[in-house]
């Protein structure tokens, strides 16, 4: 029997190399250059120098700045300050935020209606929810003092804005009142796309409405709760607009949270290089965070798996 061998020569062809995608994703990366990697440069920069004045040259200090903010008490206070501010906003958005959507899931009437006055607070810009809410909650003239007083909950109007105790919770209330629909539509979506036949499966093993919502609905939107948790903490620890407009940090400081401390610090106390380091540090630490959160619901999910196998 003759083995007949044959060598065959196999050309390999090298693709063209295509740069006509490129050219398409190539305004966005300049936009991203320009808009988040040229000020995040430009910030880490003058955190090395004295700048003092924006505009204003600087001489290069090494990490002087940087011990000062480490060792700052007043940046510290506001650290705990924004971590209270974040607890408070996570919570309040997320009850508040779950039982819309769950509500909104039900097949009610005029639960379309209900779905869009939902998001009126969101699309209202935050300098007129500062003013109205800032309206409402005056000691004087405000209508829920008045309301209150009504009702007889209360015996004289309260400066909810304006004492030390209720400061912070009441700035929280208001930019969760603002923001929650926002987290409530991304969890009715979630709601909405668990399968129906799921529900009709327990109900037939006589799981009741509690029942179903502890172990179908939950479980089913721990993956958006989890984006929505890690996206929302860093929001929240970032916001600024709110809380200056209506505290301006006050009163005594309560609700300095670290964004108005590193803006009081470069625009107030004019000291561009010593707040460009307090940004980088919080930068830094919401960074850690970031990795410590995906790597730890990375962990959790293939764990998951296994018990749902």
């Amino acid at each position: 029997m003759a083995v007949i061998s044959t060598n065959r020569h196999h050309r390999v062809h090298r693709r063209p190399f295509q740069w006509f995608p490129y050219l398409l994703v190539a305004p966005l990366l300049l936009w991203i250059a320009g808009t988040v990697a040229y000020p995040l440069l430009t910030a880490v920069g003058l955190s090395f120098t004295n700048t003092g004045v924006v505009g204003t040259d600087g001489s290069f200090v090494g990490l002087a700045n940087y011990k000062k903010v480490l060792l700052s008490g007043p940046f510290w206070a506001s650290a705990w300050i924004s971590l209270k501010w974040v607890l408070l906003n996570g919570v309040l958005q997320t009850g508040l935020a779950l039982a819309s959507a769950v509500l909104l899931s039900r097949g009610f009437r005029g639960h379309k209606a209900a779905r869009t006055w939902l998001i009126a607070p969101w699309v209202i810009p935050t300098a007129a929810v500062a003013v109205i809410w800032g309206w409402m909650l005056s000691g004087t003239l405000g209508v829920v003092n008045y309301l209150l007083t009504a009702v007889h909950l209360i015996e004289k109007p309260l400066n909810f804005l304006g004492m030390t105790s209720t400061a912070l919770p009441t700035a929280a209330f208001i930019n969760t009142w603002h923001w929650f629909p926002f987290m409530a539509v991304v969890l009715l979506a979630g709601i909405q796309g668990i399968p129906a036949e799921i529900y009709e499966a327990s109900a037939v093993d006589g799981a009741n409405g509690m029942q179903q919502f502890i172990h179908i609905t939950l479980p089913s939107l721990r993956p958006v709760v989890s984006a929505m948790g890690l996206v929302g903490t860093l929001w929240s620890f970032n916001v600024f607009d709110i809380v200056y407009l209506l505290t301006k940090g006050g009163p005594s400081g309560a609700t300095r949270t670290l964004p108005v401390y590193i803006y009081e610090k470069g625009f107030k106390a004019f000291a561009i290089g010593e707040a460009a380091a307090a940004s980088v540090v919080t930068a830094l630490f919401l960074l850690t965070f970031a990795l410590w959160y995906l790597r730890s619901e990375s962990r959790q999910a293939p764990s998951e798996r296994r018990d749902t196998a």
